[in-house]
């Protein structure tokens, strides 16, 4: 499995509900798409001005093998991306842990915490760092080049409040 995203940081007073009618439009898209494991379409508003937190775009992608990721960037699709939002660079990750359960396919949030991976003589496994009883799906996604790794908790309804990670809003889950 190989997991992508792009994450477009939009302008300050960007009005999301651009993004919101272009996923209305487009999101059926990519459903049933080649090697396509799910296709996210996440986006966050920024809450309050100045503080450096600004609104984003970011669809997360698990792809079963890279063929299908392939197609996607070097046969027209990820074109829509370029021509609407310029040049992004893609995030990419090799999924380690994905457990999604049968309510998957209903979440409507999902919260992202991105960690480093710390030097080390002997490498131990990566494992998630919080505990959500009812979480629909979790995905665990590391990359060696950079040292990093993603945990991503999906839900079907919000969760409570938190200041470990960003908590996206999903407006359509492709499978």
């Amino acid at each position: 499995m190989i997991a992508m995203q792009y994450k477009i940081l939009l302008p300050e007073n960007y009005d999301m509900n651009i993004i919101r009618k272009r996923v209305a439009m487009n999101g059926n898209k990519t459903d049933g798409f080649q090697d396509l494991l799910f296709k996210a379409y996440l986006i966050t508003e920024s809450k309050s001005e100045g503080k450096g937190n600004r609104s984003q775009y970011s669809p997360l992608y698990l792809w079963k093998d890279s063929n299908g990721m392939n197609k996607f960037i070097f046969n027209g699709f990820y074109d829509n991306i370029l021509n609407s939002f310029g040049w992004q660079n893609i995030n990419i990750g090799i999924p380690l842990i994905c457990k999604l359960e049968s309510d998957f396919i209903y979440s409507k949030y999902v919260l992202e915490i991105e960690k480093e991976i710390i030097p080390a003589t002997h490498m131990k496994p990566l494992n998630f760092s919080s505990i959500f009883s009812t979480c629909a799906g979790k995905v665990l996604i590391y990359n060696p080049d950079k040292w990093k790794y993603s945990e991503y908790y999906f839900f079907t309804d919000k969760p409570a409040s938190n200041n470990i990670g960003v908590l996206f809003d999903i407006l359509h889950l492709s499978m």
